[in-house]
C-alpha cells in the first residue's frame, strides 16, 4: 500500500518553468519560493520535500535549462565557429538564456550562490569552443599558436555584446557569418 498522492510527473517540469519566468522577472532579491508554488500551481510542500531551499532549486533548473552549445563538426573552422555563434544566439535570446546571463551576473554579487554553476556552464563552453579550435589547427585552416582564447572571445564576446545591446527583435540569420569572418581576420597571419 502506498501513502499519500501518487508523484506529479508533470511537476519538475512546471516547477523549473516556473522557476525560469521568477527569477527571469526578479533576479535573486525577489527570487522565494512562494512565488515559485504559485506560478507552478503546486504546495510549497512539495518543493521542499524535493529542494533544500531556493538556491538548491534555483541552481538545479539553470543546470537543467541553461543552454549549452550542442557539439558540432562541420568540417571547417568557419563552419563550427559559424555554428556556435548561431547556437548561442538563440540560446541567449531565449528566456532560459537571459537568465543563465542574469545568474552570472548575480554570481559576482553573490559567489556563494551561483559561482559553481556559473563555472560549470563556462567550462562547458569553453572546452567545446577549444576543440574547435584545436581541429581547425590540425586541419591546416589556422595556424600553429593562434590565440584560442582571443579567437574565441571575439566570437562569443561579439555575441554575448549583439544579444545585450542590440535591439529586441528578429535576429539578422548573416550576423553569425560576420562575426566569424572578422574574428578569422583578426588572428591570421
Amino acid at each position: 500500500m502506498t501513502r499519500g498522492r501518487p508523484r506529479d510527473p508533470d511537476l519538475e517540469r512546471r516547477v523549473f518553468d516556473a522557476v525560469i519566468e521568477v527569477y527571469a522577472e526578479t533576479g535573486w532579491a525577489g527570487f522565494t519560493l512562494d512565488a515559485v508554488a504559485r506560478r507552478a500551481r503546486v504546495g510549497r510542500a512539495a518543493l521542499y520535500s524535493r529542494w533544500s531551499g531556493k538556491a538548491a532549486l534555483l541552481v538545479q533548473a539553470l543546470e537543467v535549462r541553461s543552454p549549452l552549445p550542442v557539439p558540432v563538426d562541420t568540417g571547417t573552422v568557419r563552419g563550427d565557429l559559424t555554428e556556435l555563434a548561431r547556437q548561442l544566439l538563440d540560446g541567449y535570446t531565449g528566456p532560459a538564456g537571459l537568465v543563465t546571463l542574469r545568474a552570472a551576473m548575480e554570481a559576482r554579487v553573490h559567489p556563494e550562490l551561483l559561482a559553481g554553476l556559473t563555472q560549470t556552464l563556462n567550462t562547458s563552453r569553453l572546452l567545446a569552443a577549444r576543440e574547435i579550435v584545436r581541429r581547425g589547427i590540425a586541419r591546416g585552416e589556422l595556424p600553429v599558436g593562434t590565440p584560442t582564447t582571443l579567437l574565441l572571445e571575439l566570437v562569443t564576446g561579439a555575441v554575448l555584446s549583439h544579444v545585450l545591446f542590440a535591439p529586441a527583435g528578429p535576429r539578422d540569420p548573416a550576423y553569425a557569418d560576420v562575426v566569424v569572418d572578422a574574428a578569422l581576420r583578426a588572428v591570421r597571419p
